[in-house]
């Protein structure tokens, strides 16, 4: 199961990346938003997000409405536990997918994340 939701996570990541990349072929946004979050910060949040997303996936919501109003109650924790409103994440969202290498980066890095989340944990040697 956890293989499963790894796969899961990574193509809908992969997935999220090759969107940004079409977008790459329009002209950049070459001006930073003021509330820019910085790409650290958007790993975290990113990599919350996929377990987010991976998470509601599972629960077997009957509808697509009722599943969608579950992510984004959610959503919104995660937001305020990284002290991000929504127009800074979308924002910064776009900023990044406007450049291509900085979005690979930050999702290389949050793929990364999720495999050390669902890599089973080796138990210590005595």
């Amino acid at each position: 199961m956890r293989w499963h939701l790894m796969k899961q996570t990574i193509w809908m990541g992969l997935a999220m990346l090759y969107l940004s990349l079409l977008q790459g072929c329009q002209p950049p946004e070459d001006k930073r938003p003021d509330n820019l979050i910085p790409e650290e910060r958007m790993v975290a949040i990113l990599t919350e997000v996929h377990i987010l997303e991976a998470r509601v996936g599972r629960m077997g919501l009957r509808s697509t409405d009722s599943s969608n109003v579950a992510y984004h109650h959610l959503e919104k924790q995660i937001f305020r536990k990284f002290k991000v409103d929504t127009a800074a994440y979308s924002k910064s969202y776009a900023y990044y997918a406007a450049h291509p290498r900085a979005m690979e980066t930050i999702y290389q890095q949050v793929v990364d994340n999720l495999k050390k989340k669902t890599e089973p944990q080796k138990p210590a040697r005595s």
